[in-house]
C-alpha cells in the first residue's frame, strides 16, 4: 500500500493536471503552476472563494481562491465577454469552474487509483472581511497557479488526516 505522502504527492500532481487542463478549455488560458505549498504556513489573500467537496475512501475539499480582478478576467473568458461587462454571472462561473476542477480531478484518480467519489454541489463565497477555517484535523496543500496576465490564483487540496494514514 503507498505511503500517505506518495498519495498525496498523487493526488496534488492530479489537481494541477486537473486545473491546468481545466483551465485551458474552459477559461481559454494556460496557467503556470508554482511549488505546491504544504500546511497552513500561507494563505491566500482572496475575495473569491470556490469550494467542492468529495468523499469516499479519500475525503476533502477542492478549493478555489482568487483575487476579484482575477475572478472577472476568468468568469469573462469562459463567456466570452469584456471583463468590464461582467456583472452577475461571476459566482456561478466560478462555481462552475471549481466544479470541473473537482470533477476533473476526480475522474483522474479514478483512473489512476481506482477510487470513486461523490462531489457536492459547488459553494462560492464573494466578499472582502472573511476567512476559511476547518474545524477538522486534515492536511492541507496549497498550489498556486500564475495566469498569463500575472494574476495569482490558488487551488487548494484539503484531506481528512484519516483518509491518508
Amino acid at each position: 500500500m503507498p505511503s500517505a505522502a506518495a498519495i498525496e504527492h498523487l493526488l496534488i500532481d492530479e489537481l494541477t493536471a486537473a486545473t491546468r487542463d481545466v483551465f485551458k478549455t474552459m477559461v481559454f488560458q494556460e496557467v503556470e503552476a508554482a511549488a505546491p505549498i504544504a500546511g497552513d504556513a500561507k494563505r491566500p489573500g482572496a475575495n473569491v472563494v470556490g469550494t467542492v467537496a468529495f468523499a469516499g475512501k479519500t475525503s476533502g475539499l477542492v478549493v478555489f481562491y482568487s483575487s476579484m480582478d482575477a475572478a472577472q478576467i476568468i468568469t469573462a473568458s469562459m463567456l466570452e465577454i469584456d471583463p468590464a461587462n461582467v456583472n452577475g454571472e461571476l459566482p456561478d462561473a466560478i462555481g462552475e469552474l471549481t466544479n470541473m476542477i473537482a470533477g476533473s480531478f476526480r475522474t483522474r484518480v479514478a483512473h489512476a487509483k481506482g477510487e470513486m467519489w461523490a462531489i457536492s454541489v459547488p459553494t462560492v463565497t464573494v466578499g472582502s472581511d472573511f476567512y476559511t477555517r476547518y474545524v477538522s484535523d486534515v492536511q492541507r496543500v496549497l498550489c498556486p497557479f500564475r495566469m498569463k496576465n500575472k494574476a495569482e490564483l490558488f487551488v487548494e487540496l484539503i484531506v481528512t488526516r484519516s483518509a491518508t494514514q
